[in-house]
Formats: C-alpha cells, structure tokens, sequence
C-alpha cells in the first residue's frame, strides 16, 4: 500500500487505483519527481511539472482536493470553487449585473456553512480539459459550481476529478455522467412576459434573443436558458394563432451595445412591431436606446420587457418592465445542493427550477398599433 505526504497528511491510496508509479512511467520521470510536484517543491522546472501533472490529469490520477480518497461516497466541503465561463464577454462574473447577485448568495451561504469559496475564471483554458484539471489540483477544491456557458467537456473533465459538481444557471443534455442543475424557470418567465404583452393588445411582437448560427432562421441552442426563452416565444405566437415572422426576429451578444444594434436592425428592415421581447434586461436597455434615436417613445410607440430583473432596470427611463428571477437565492441553492451532493455522491442528480416572477414598470403599455 502505498502512501503519500498531501498538505502534511497521509492519505493512503486507493486499491486498484492510478499510483504515483504509474504517473512516473507514463511522463518519464522518477516517483520522486512526482511526489515534489505534487507536493509543490520549488526544484522541479515548469516543463516537468507540467508534463507530470498532465499525465496524472490523463490517466485520472486527481481524487477531490488533489487527495486520494478511499471514503469519496461522503465527505464535508471546506472550500469551493465558483468556476465562470463566458463564451460571450470578458466582464468578471463579480461586476456582472446578472452574475454577481449569484455570486453574492453563494458567499452568504457559504459563511453560514464555513465554506471558503475561491472565485476563478475558465473562460480561457475550457478547451483544455487536461489544463482545467491541473488547475484545479493546484486549486485544492472540495467542490464546483460551474457557472456561465459551460460546455460539456469541462463537465466531463471535473467527473474525472471526483469533484462534487453544480451547473449553475445552465443545462447540458445528455451528460455520460449527469450532474445537478440549478436554473432559473425560463420558458414559464418567457411565457408570462408573452402573455403580459398579449394582454395589452400586443400582436406584433418583436423578439430579440441571444448568439445564433443561423441569422435566417435564429436558433439559440448555444445558450439553453435563452433556447428556453425563445421556445415560449414561440409557443406563445402559435397559442394566439400568430404565424412566426422571422423578419421581427433579431440576434444579439447579451450586451447593451448588442441590443442596441440588434433593434438598429429591427426598424432598417420597416417591420412593424408595437411591443419587443428581449431576452435579458441589458439587451433591453440596448433596444431601448435605438428605439429613442430613431424618435420612437417607448411604451408609447414601442413596449420593452426584458429578462432577469437585474438592479440596474428600475433605474432606466422609463423603468423596465421584466422578468425577475432571483439571483441571490439561486447562488445560495446552488451551494446548499453542492453540500447535499458532497454528502452522497451516489445519490440521484437533480434539477431545480426556480419560480418567475412578471415586474409591471414603465416600460410596456398598451398596443399602439
């Protein structure tokens, strides 16, 4: 049985498991090379260390806090990391408008629990699985939220590190291992914003959504919650009988300056609409500003409903009118899951969906044509 010196604690190794030796042959070095990188000596050059942890991260050497663990079905989280990935915007998940309340109710949870969470953005190394795992190692995790568009790779690459995992405000189909869920009701948020406007005697409505491959006919597969939001879109329309027109369809990038050219767009093209349907509250902001530039007032030309319910809405003119989903309390459910997960790695994964709620502002009035 072989032992290994990890953070001044010796942790046998498992049974059967990958050994220190195995990593050894595999990067062409000596056992004891292996247990300085491990152990973060100073005397080993970069090369090698990399080399070294490379192949551990290949061969699924990593157990939970970079420690082999013959007890992985229970264990107590002592710290966490909130992983953001964004394939859309470089603003640190801590300053984003929509992101930081998450962030927030993950801290606030997590002082209650004694947890330590490490923030760190893998925005950069997601199609470098092998990178992501040794980061990780260096990390010394008890668990994962993963938070923002991540893929399935980084998924399957945190399975390989025996991590306890959470996707935060995201959903990927047909994980090999699946993992519990926490996101906010999107497609009931997208049909109560649909039937608010249709209650105002909207029928024209305009929808701009988020990135899409195909600008003819836009699919926002990229982005499940905005795939979510655009399914009640269209549902809503088929409801009331309304053939979907595509020429009052727009894509954006969930920025300001996104909206803001998604709704240019809109009015080159003369399309009539009285109401728009954007898919978050900053590409709302955005639309709004076009629609001003162009001498159009909103909502007495044009009505604007966005989704989200960030702060920074209800201090617009006019103040906008949205779908509110409770940030906060999806960062602190998130971490209260991680917990649960920790506790029983076999139990069976889960998705939460968090209640929508309809915020009547300024924004949307009654159909002007």
């Amino acid at each position: 049985m072989e032992i290994f010196i990890v953070d001044r604690q010796e942790v046998e190794a498992v049974p059967g498991s990958i050994t220190a030796k195995d990593v050894a042959q595999h990067a062409e070095v000596s056992v004891g090379t292996v247990s300085r990188v491990f152990n973060n000596h100073s005397n080993v050059s970069e090369d090698i260390r990399q080399r070294v942890l490379k192949v551990a991260a290949e061969l699924g050497y990593f157990r939970v806090g970079g420690k082999p663990n013959a007890h992985a079905n229970s264990r107590a989280l002592k710290e966490v990391g909130f992983l953001y990935c964004s394939s859309i915007e470089q603003t640190p998940a801590t300053l984003d408008p929509y992101w930081a309340p998450i962030f927030h109710g993950v801290e606030t949870e997590s002082r209650l629990a004694n947890i330590k969470i490490t923030y760190r953005t893998i925005t950069d190394i997601r199609h470098q699985p092998h990178f992501l795992i040794t980061t990780l190692y260096e990390m010394r995790l008890g668990g994962a939220l993963l938070v923002g568009q991540t893929e399935a790779e980084i998924v399957n690459a945190l399975h390989a590190t025996k991590l306890p995992v959470v996707l935060v405000d995201n959903y990927i189909p047909d994980l090999e291992h699946p993992v519990d869920t926490v996101l906010p009701d999107n497609f009931r948020g997208g049909q109560l914003a649909m039937d608010y406007l249709f209650s105002m005697g909207h029928r024209r409505i305009a929808f701009i959504g988020g990135p899409s491959d195909s600008p003819i006919r836009p699919m926002y597969h990229k982005i499940h919650s905005i795939q979510q939001r655009w399914i009640s879109y269209r549902m809503a329309l088929l409801d009331y009988d309304i053939p979907i027109n595509y020429t009052l369809v727009e894509s954006g990038n969930l920025t300001m300056e996104g909206g803001y050219q998604a709704c240019k767009r809109l009015l080159e093209r003369k399309a009539t609409f009285s109401a728009i349907f954007c898919v978050d509250d900053i590409t709302a902001i955005g639309a709004m500003k076009a629609l001003r530039e162009m001498g159009l007032r909103v909502p007495e030309d044009v009505s604007v409903i966005g989704f989200d319910g960030i702060d920074l809405g209800q201090h617009v003119t006019p103040a906008l009118s949205t779908i509110h989903s409770n940030m906060e309390a999806m960062g602190a459910i998130a971490l209260k899951t991680l917990i649960n997960r920790a506790a029983n790695m076999n139990g069976p994964d889960m998705t939460i969906t968090l209640g929508a709620e309809l915020i009547k502002r300024d924004s949307v009035g009654p159909a002007s044509v």
